[in-house]
Protein backbone atom coordinates (compact mmCIF):
# COMPACT_ATOMS: atom_id res chain seq x y z
CA UNK A 1 0.00 0.00 0.00
CA UNK A 2 1.44 3.45 -1.00
CA UNK A 3 0.87 6.61 1.10
CA UNK A 4 1.57 10.31 0.21
CA UNK A 5 4.23 10.80 3.40
CA UNK A 6 4.69 14.37 3.21
CA UNK A 7 4.55 17.77 1.34
CA UNK A 8 7.11 20.63 1.25
CA UNK A 9 6.62 23.73 -0.71
CA UNK A 10 10.36 25.19 -2.61
CA UNK A 11 10.48 28.85 -3.54
CA UNK A 12 11.40 28.93 -7.47
CA UNK A 13 15.30 30.00 -7.17
CA UNK A 14 14.72 33.01 -9.72
CA UNK A 15 17.50 33.75 -12.32
CA UNK A 16 16.01 36.95 -14.04
CA UNK A 17 14.33 39.61 -12.52
CA UNK A 18 10.52 39.79 -12.51
CA UNK A 19 9.46 41.95 -15.52
CA UNK A 20 6.38 44.40 -13.99
CA UNK A 21 2.73 44.42 -15.88
CA UNK A 22 2.08 46.49 -18.42
CA UNK A 23 -0.01 49.47 -17.99
CA UNK A 24 -2.93 48.44 -20.00
CA UNK A 25 -6.02 50.95 -20.82
CA UNK A 26 -8.58 48.93 -21.94
CA UNK A 27 -12.09 48.31 -19.87
CA UNK A 28 -10.99 45.22 -19.36
CA UNK A 29 -8.46 42.19 -19.99
CA UNK A 30 -8.03 38.54 -19.33
CA UNK A 31 -5.15 36.51 -20.22
CA UNK A 32 -4.36 32.86 -19.11
CA UNK A 33 -2.10 30.26 -19.62
CA UNK A 34 -4.08 27.90 -21.99
CA UNK A 35 -2.38 24.92 -21.03
CA UNK A 36 -3.72 24.69 -17.39
CA UNK A 37 -6.09 27.60 -16.75
CA UNK A 38 -3.21 30.11 -14.47
CA UNK A 39 -4.40 33.53 -15.00
CA UNK A 40 -1.63 35.89 -15.53
CA UNK A 41 -3.48 39.07 -16.06
CA UNK A 42 -6.28 40.29 -15.08
CA UNK A 43 -8.03 43.96 -15.48
CA UNK A 44 -12.05 43.79 -14.54
CA UNK A 45 -12.34 40.11 -16.22
CA UNK A 46 -16.23 40.22 -14.98
CA UNK A 47 -17.17 43.65 -16.13
CA UNK A 48 -19.77 43.07 -19.08
CA UNK A 49 -19.76 45.07 -22.25
CA UNK A 50 -20.34 45.16 -25.64
CA UNK A 51 -18.30 42.78 -27.63
CA UNK A 52 -18.61 43.65 -31.37
CA UNK A 53 -17.23 40.96 -34.06
CA UNK A 54 -15.67 38.88 -31.31
CA UNK A 55 -19.38 37.70 -31.16
CA UNK A 56 -18.58 35.21 -34.68
CA UNK A 57 -16.46 33.53 -32.58
CA UNK A 58 -20.04 31.52 -30.99
CA UNK A 59 -21.46 31.54 -34.55
CA UNK A 60 -18.28 29.17 -35.42
CA UNK A 61 -18.16 27.52 -32.98
CA UNK A 62 -22.05 26.53 -33.77
CA UNK A 63 -21.52 25.55 -36.97
CA UNK A 64 -18.20 23.29 -36.16
CA UNK A 65 -20.19 21.88 -33.54
CA UNK A 66 -23.79 21.55 -35.36
CA UNK A 67 -21.91 20.90 -39.41
CA UNK A 68 -20.79 17.54 -40.21
CA UNK A 69 -19.47 18.33 -43.78
CA UNK A 70 -18.19 22.11 -44.13
CA UNK A 71 -18.20 21.61 -48.21
CA UNK A 72 -21.64 22.03 -48.07
CA UNK A 73 -23.36 24.44 -50.14
CA UNK A 74 -24.99 27.46 -48.74
CA UNK A 75 -27.56 30.27 -51.39
CA UNK A 76 -27.44 33.45 -49.82
CA UNK A 77 -29.88 35.40 -48.60
CA UNK A 78 -31.25 39.10 -49.12
CA UNK A 79 -31.30 39.34 -45.55
CA UNK A 80 -27.62 38.20 -45.65
CA UNK A 81 -26.84 40.85 -47.90
CA UNK A 82 -28.36 43.56 -46.34
CA UNK A 83 -26.92 43.51 -42.65
CA UNK A 84 -24.48 46.06 -43.59
CA UNK A 85 -21.01 47.48 -42.02
CA UNK A 86 -18.23 45.03 -42.45
CA UNK A 87 -18.36 42.37 -45.36
CA UNK A 88 -16.81 39.72 -48.06
CA UNK A 89 -19.60 41.66 -50.62
CA UNK A 90 -22.19 38.67 -50.42
CA UNK A 91 -24.96 38.97 -53.56
CA UNK A 92 -28.10 37.21 -53.12
CA UNK A 93 -28.67 34.07 -54.42
CA UNK A 94 -24.94 32.92 -55.13
CA UNK A 95 -23.78 29.85 -53.85
CA UNK A 96 -20.57 29.30 -51.42
CA UNK A 97 -19.36 26.45 -49.23
CA UNK A 98 -19.88 26.29 -45.84
CA UNK A 99 -16.11 26.45 -45.08
CA UNK A 100 -15.74 29.16 -47.53
CA UNK A 101 -18.14 31.52 -45.40
CA UNK A 102 -16.58 31.00 -42.25
CA UNK A 103 -13.30 32.02 -43.99
CA UNK A 104 -15.32 35.41 -44.69
CA UNK A 105 -16.36 35.11 -41.32
CA UNK A 106 -13.32 34.73 -38.98
CA UNK A 107 -10.77 36.55 -41.21
CA UNK A 108 -12.73 39.47 -43.04
CA UNK A 109 -15.40 39.55 -40.06
CA UNK A 110 -18.01 39.85 -42.33
CA UNK A 111 -21.29 40.40 -40.81
CA UNK A 112 -23.10 39.25 -44.30
CA UNK A 113 -21.14 35.55 -43.78
CA UNK A 114 -22.28 36.05 -40.37
CA UNK A 115 -26.04 35.62 -41.36
CA UNK A 116 -25.37 33.29 -44.01
CA UNK A 117 -24.49 30.63 -41.51
CA UNK A 118 -26.81 31.53 -39.12
CA UNK A 119 -29.81 31.06 -41.56
CA UNK A 120 -27.72 27.98 -42.74
CA UNK A 121 -27.36 26.52 -39.65
CA UNK A 122 -30.31 27.29 -37.33
CA UNK A 123 -32.94 27.96 -40.05
CA UNK A 124 -33.54 31.23 -39.19
CA UNK A 125 -31.10 34.02 -37.93
CA UNK A 126 -33.78 34.16 -34.63
CA UNK A 127 -33.42 30.51 -34.21
CA UNK A 128 -29.77 30.95 -34.25
CA UNK A 129 -28.81 33.10 -31.74
CA UNK A 130 -31.21 31.12 -29.53
CA UNK A 131 -29.01 28.17 -30.22
CA UNK A 132 -25.96 31.07 -29.21
CA UNK A 133 -27.36 31.33 -25.89
CA UNK A 134 -27.91 28.33 -25.17
CA UNK A 135 -24.54 27.06 -25.95
CA UNK A 136 -23.27 30.35 -23.66
CA UNK A 137 -25.16 29.05 -20.65
CA UNK A 138 -23.72 25.22 -21.21
CA UNK A 139 -20.56 27.04 -21.63
CA UNK A 140 -21.10 28.64 -18.15
CA UNK A 141 -20.39 32.02 -19.64
CA UNK A 142 -22.36 34.12 -16.60
CA UNK A 143 -21.64 37.25 -18.24
CA UNK A 144 -22.87 36.67 -22.04
CA UNK A 145 -25.99 37.33 -23.76
CA UNK A 146 -26.72 37.27 -27.92
CA UNK A 147 -28.99 38.65 -29.93
CA UNK A 148 -27.44 38.50 -33.29
CA UNK A 149 -24.97 36.60 -34.82
CA UNK A 150 -22.38 39.14 -35.97
CA UNK A 151 -21.83 41.65 -32.96
CA UNK A 152 -23.75 45.12 -34.03
CA UNK A 153 -24.42 46.93 -31.34
CA UNK A 154 -27.44 46.05 -29.32
CA UNK A 155 -28.07 47.07 -25.11
CA UNK A 156 -29.19 42.75 -24.94
CA UNK A 157 -25.47 42.34 -26.71
CA UNK A 158 -22.99 41.77 -24.67
CA UNK A 159 -19.90 39.30 -22.72
CA UNK A 160 -17.10 39.75 -20.38
CA UNK A 161 -12.80 39.34 -20.71
CA UNK A 162 -13.29 36.39 -18.92
CA UNK A 163 -16.07 34.50 -20.58
CA UNK A 164 -14.81 35.48 -24.43
CA UNK A 165 -11.34 33.47 -23.37
CA UNK A 166 -13.08 30.75 -22.04
CA UNK A 167 -15.40 30.85 -25.69
CA UNK A 168 -12.02 31.18 -27.57
CA UNK A 169 -10.82 28.35 -25.82
CA UNK A 170 -13.53 26.36 -26.97
CA UNK A 171 -13.00 27.64 -30.75
CA UNK A 172 -9.39 26.71 -30.97
CA UNK A 173 -10.26 23.13 -30.17
CA UNK A 174 -10.85 22.53 -34.08
CA UNK A 175 -7.89 22.08 -36.02
CA UNK A 176 -10.14 23.80 -39.38
CA UNK A 177 -10.55 26.98 -37.28
CA UNK A 178 -7.05 27.07 -36.21
CA UNK A 179 -5.98 26.84 -39.55
CA UNK A 180 -8.85 29.88 -40.27
CA UNK A 181 -7.91 32.40 -37.68
CA UNK A 182 -4.50 31.63 -38.76
CA UNK A 183 -4.31 32.74 -42.33
CA UNK A 184 -3.48 36.09 -43.29
CA UNK A 185 -4.71 36.57 -46.87
CA UNK A 186 -6.89 33.99 -48.78
CA UNK A 187 -9.20 34.19 -51.88
CA UNK A 188 -12.67 33.12 -52.26
CA UNK A 189 -15.00 32.66 -55.36
CA UNK A 190 -16.82 35.63 -56.46
CA UNK A 191 -19.96 35.39 -58.61
CA UNK A 192 -20.15 37.10 -61.79
CA UNK A 193 -16.65 38.24 -61.38
CA UNK A 194 -13.31 37.06 -63.60
CA UNK A 195 -11.77 37.31 -59.96
CA UNK A 196 -11.99 35.96 -56.48
CA UNK A 197 -13.12 38.19 -53.37
CA UNK A 198 -9.50 38.55 -51.72
CA UNK A 199 -9.96 38.18 -47.57
CA UNK A 200 -7.42 39.99 -45.51
CA UNK A 201 -7.60 39.49 -41.63
CA UNK A 202 -8.24 41.99 -39.56
CA UNK A 203 -5.78 40.43 -36.73
CA UNK A 204 -2.41 42.69 -37.87
CA UNK A 205 -0.78 41.31 -34.48
CA UNK A 206 -0.30 37.71 -37.32
CA UNK A 207 1.85 39.94 -39.54
CA UNK A 208 3.86 41.43 -36.16
CA UNK A 209 5.39 37.94 -34.74
CA UNK A 210 4.93 34.30 -35.03
CA UNK A 211 3.59 33.82 -31.77
CA UNK A 212 0.66 34.81 -32.69
CA UNK A 213 -2.08 32.30 -34.23
CA UNK A 214 -5.34 33.73 -34.03
CA UNK A 215 -8.24 34.57 -33.33
CA UNK A 216 -10.77 37.48 -33.57
CA UNK A 217 -10.95 41.38 -33.46
CA UNK A 218 -14.17 43.70 -33.30
CA UNK A 219 -14.79 46.71 -33.31
CA UNK A 220 -17.74 49.29 -32.96
CA UNK A 221 -18.55 52.58 -31.29
CA UNK A 222 -20.19 51.24 -28.31
CA UNK A 223 -17.58 48.29 -27.57
CA UNK A 224 -14.44 50.10 -28.79
CA UNK A 225 -11.41 48.03 -30.04
CA UNK A 226 -11.96 44.49 -29.05
CA UNK A 227 -9.72 41.35 -29.59
CA UNK A 228 -9.11 38.00 -28.32
CA UNK A 229 -5.19 36.48 -29.30
CA UNK A 230 -4.30 33.24 -29.28
CA UNK A 231 -0.33 32.72 -29.20
CA UNK A 232 2.45 29.96 -28.37
CA UNK A 233 6.29 30.25 -27.62
CA UNK A 234 8.73 28.13 -26.52
CA UNK A 235 5.87 25.95 -25.46
CA UNK A 236 3.45 28.65 -23.57
CA UNK A 237 0.11 28.89 -25.20
CA UNK A 238 -1.36 31.73 -24.49
CA UNK A 239 -4.78 33.07 -24.31
CA UNK A 240 -5.88 36.93 -23.84
CA UNK A 241 -9.33 38.71 -24.02
CA UNK A 242 -8.82 42.72 -24.93
CA UNK A 243 -12.04 44.92 -24.38
CA UNK A 244 -13.12 48.21 -24.31
CA UNK A 245 -9.58 49.83 -26.13
CA UNK A 246 -9.25 53.60 -27.28
CA UNK A 247 -8.02 52.88 -30.60
CA UNK A 248 -6.66 50.26 -32.71
CA UNK A 249 -2.86 51.40 -32.66
CA UNK A 250 -2.65 51.41 -28.98
CA UNK A 251 -4.83 47.85 -28.72
CA UNK A 252 -1.67 45.82 -30.67
CA UNK A 253 0.51 47.80 -28.84
CA UNK A 254 -1.14 46.75 -25.34
CA UNK A 255 -1.55 43.47 -26.31
CA UNK A 256 1.57 43.12 -27.53
CA UNK A 257 3.28 44.08 -24.31
CA UNK A 258 1.21 42.04 -22.80
CA UNK A 259 2.27 39.04 -24.49
CA UNK A 260 5.47 39.57 -23.79
CA UNK A 261 5.29 40.28 -20.53
CA UNK A 262 3.57 36.54 -20.10
CA UNK A 263 6.25 35.14 -21.94
CA UNK A 264 9.19 37.07 -19.42
CA UNK A 265 6.81 35.30 -16.48
CA UNK A 266 8.21 31.95 -17.64
CA UNK A 267 11.04 30.31 -17.91
CA UNK A 268 12.36 26.46 -18.13
CA UNK A 269 13.01 25.01 -15.08
CA UNK A 270 14.68 21.97 -13.48
CA UNK A 271 11.83 20.80 -11.05
CA UNK A 272 13.01 17.28 -10.41
CA UNK A 273 16.72 16.84 -10.39
CA UNK A 274 18.68 13.59 -10.96
CA UNK A 275 20.27 12.31 -7.60
CA UNK A 276 18.67 14.58 -5.28
CA UNK A 277 17.66 13.36 -2.58
CA UNK A 278 13.97 13.72 -1.55
CA UNK A 279 13.09 11.46 1.22
CA UNK A 280 14.22 8.61 3.22
CA UNK A 281 12.73 5.63 4.40
CA UNK A 282 12.78 3.38 7.55
CA UNK A 283 14.95 0.26 6.97
CA UNK A 284 12.72 -2.59 8.84
CA UNK A 285 14.53 -4.57 11.62
CA UNK A 286 17.28 -1.43 12.29
CA UNK A 287 16.09 0.62 15.08
CA UNK A 288 16.78 4.30 14.38
CA UNK A 289 18.18 3.87 10.44
CA UNK A 290 16.45 5.15 7.58
CA UNK A 291 17.81 5.04 3.66
CA UNK A 292 18.03 7.53 1.46
CA UNK A 293 15.89 8.10 -1.50
CA UNK A 294 16.98 9.64 -4.83
CA UNK A 295 14.95 10.93 -8.10
CA UNK A 296 15.98 8.48 -10.99
CA UNK A 297 16.17 11.30 -13.55
CA UNK A 298 15.15 14.83 -14.42
CA UNK A 299 12.02 17.01 -14.96
CA UNK A 300 11.99 19.98 -16.69
CA UNK A 301 9.08 22.25 -17.19
CA UNK A 302 8.39 26.04 -18.14
CA UNK A 303 7.00 27.12 -15.04
CA UNK A 304 5.63 30.22 -13.89
CA UNK A 305 8.20 32.59 -12.13
CA UNK A 306 6.22 33.65 -9.42
CA UNK A 307 5.02 30.64 -7.95
CA UNK A 308 6.43 27.83 -5.87
CA UNK A 309 7.06 24.29 -6.53
CA UNK A 310 5.17 22.10 -4.37
CA UNK A 311 6.75 18.27 -3.82
CA UNK A 312 4.80 15.41 -2.53
CA UNK A 313 6.67 12.01 -1.81
CA UNK A 314 4.41 8.58 -2.47
CA UNK A 315 6.09 5.45 -0.53
CA UNK A 316 5.15 2.37 0.58
CA UNK A 317 3.45 1.86 4.08
CA UNK A 318 6.52 -0.87 4.48
CA UNK A 319 9.84 -1.38 2.30
CA UNK A 320 9.58 -5.25 1.28
CA UNK A 321 12.84 -6.66 1.86
CA UNK A 322 15.01 -7.21 -0.14
CA UNK A 323 16.11 -4.38 -1.50
CA UNK A 324 19.00 -3.50 -3.96
CA UNK A 325 20.35 -0.11 -4.72
CA UNK A 326 18.84 1.22 -7.96
CA UNK A 327 15.66 -0.46 -7.28
CA UNK A 328 12.50 1.63 -7.16
CA UNK A 329 11.10 2.32 -3.90
CA UNK A 330 8.42 5.38 -4.10
CA UNK A 331 7.48 8.59 -6.82
CA UNK A 332 8.48 12.25 -5.85
CA UNK A 333 5.40 14.52 -7.46
CA UNK A 334 5.80 18.12 -8.37
CA UNK A 335 3.19 20.55 -8.69
CA UNK A 336 3.08 24.38 -9.65
CA UNK A 337 -0.04 25.54 -7.51
CA UNK A 338 -2.59 23.07 -8.05
CA UNK A 339 -1.01 22.29 -11.40
CA UNK A 340 0.58 18.77 -11.92
CA UNK A 341 4.00 18.72 -13.55
CA UNK A 342 4.97 15.37 -13.25
CA UNK A 343 6.79 12.49 -11.42
CA UNK A 344 10.30 11.04 -10.81
CA UNK A 345 10.90 7.27 -8.99
CA UNK A 346 12.89 7.34 -5.93
CA UNK A 347 15.73 4.72 -6.34
CA UNK A 348 17.06 2.99 -2.99
CA UNK A 349 20.55 4.15 -2.58
CA UNK A 350 21.87 0.91 -0.53
CA UNK A 351 21.51 -2.69 -0.49
CA UNK A 352 18.78 -3.65 2.52
CA UNK A 353 18.88 -7.41 2.54
CA UNK A 354 16.13 -9.63 4.27
CA UNK A 355 17.28 -10.53 8.04
CA UNK A 356 17.84 -13.82 8.87
CA UNK A 357 16.42 -15.43 12.05
CA UNK A 358 18.99 -14.71 14.36
CA UNK A 359 18.67 -10.68 13.01
CA UNK A 360 15.18 -10.86 13.70
CA UNK A 361 15.46 -11.77 16.84
CA UNK A 362 18.06 -9.80 18.20
CA UNK A 363 15.72 -6.88 16.54
CA UNK A 364 12.81 -8.21 18.83
CA UNK A 365 15.13 -8.17 22.02
CA UNK A 366 16.42 -4.49 21.29
CA UNK A 367 12.68 -3.50 20.77
CA UNK A 368 11.72 -5.18 23.68
CA UNK A 369 14.94 -3.77 25.73
CA UNK A 370 14.52 0.00 24.43
CA UNK A 371 10.52 -0.45 25.68
CA UNK A 372 11.32 -0.74 29.03
CA UNK A 373 14.39 1.95 29.30
CA UNK A 374 11.52 4.17 27.77
CA UNK A 375 8.91 2.62 30.55
CA UNK A 376 11.47 3.35 33.24
CA UNK A 377 12.99 6.90 32.12
CA UNK A 378 9.30 7.80 32.07
CA UNK A 379 8.27 6.35 35.36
Amino acid sequence: MMAILGVAIVPMAHAQVETAAPEITARSVYMINADNGEVIYSKNPDDSSAMASTTKMMTALLVMENCPDLDSPVTISKRAVEVGESSVWLQEGETLTVRELLYGLLVQSGNDAAVALAEYQGGSVETFVEMMNQRAAELGLEQTHFTNPHGLDDPEHYSSARDLVVLGGELMKYPEIRKIVATTEMTIPWAGHPYGRTLVNHNHLLWQTPAVTGIKTGFTDEAGQCIVVSASDKGINLLVAYMGGQSLAQRDQEVMALLQYAFDSYRQQKVITKGKEYADIDIPFRRGEAMALVSDGDLVKQVYIRDEIEYRVVLPDEMNLPVYQGDKVGLVEAYEGDVYLGNAYLLATQDVLKPGWLGRINYLLDSVYHFLLVTAVGG
